[in-house]
């Protein structure tokens, strides 16, 4: 298995955009470079939250978060992601997370902030457990039958 690092670098490589995606991923490694991709396909189903590359080579899957309604939000902490690239699953563990998902036909504010998140959108925040900063957001393709 290959240490975080390289993953998150795998990772960053590969989420290439088409005009036609939905969302940003922005990635900070500890050393202080960031690199940001625009057309991330998301999507919100079975208690995880999805994101699969333009070129269809890399998916990442987010599980295992703790999820609450904030009035219209639903906003969820902790989990994992686990990366499938070149058919090899790497696992990789999250220091912080928190996911806010909006799927009302409105834009919401965010809880105790003046931010607002787009109908049927994502916005989320991770810090891996190897100090990978990773950042999202973006209009869902699927999302989950409320």
């Amino acid at each position: 298995m290959k240490p975080v690092g390289v993953i998150v670098i795998g990772l960053v490589l590969v989420l290439s955009a088409p005009a036609s995606a939905t969302g940003t991923v922005r990635i900070q490694q500890r050393d202080g470079s960031v690199q940001t991709y625009t057309g991330v396909t998301l999507k919100a189903a079975n208690k995880s939250l999805t994101l699969i590359s333009a070129d269809k080579v890399t998916t990442v899957v987010i599980r295992g978060a703790n999820c609450a309604h904030e009035g219209a939000i639903v906003r969820c902490t902790g989990g994992g992601f686990s990366l499938l690239q070149d058919g090899k699953r790497h696992i990789v563990a999250f220091k912080t997370a928190t996911f806010y998902f909006n799927l009302t036909d409105q834009e919401q504010l965010l809880p105790l902030s003046t931010a607002k998140i787009a109908a049927h959108s994502v916005t989320f925040a991770v810090q891996t457990a190897k100090g990978t900063y990773i950042t999202g957001k973006g209009k869902l393709d699927e999302e989950p039958a409320q």
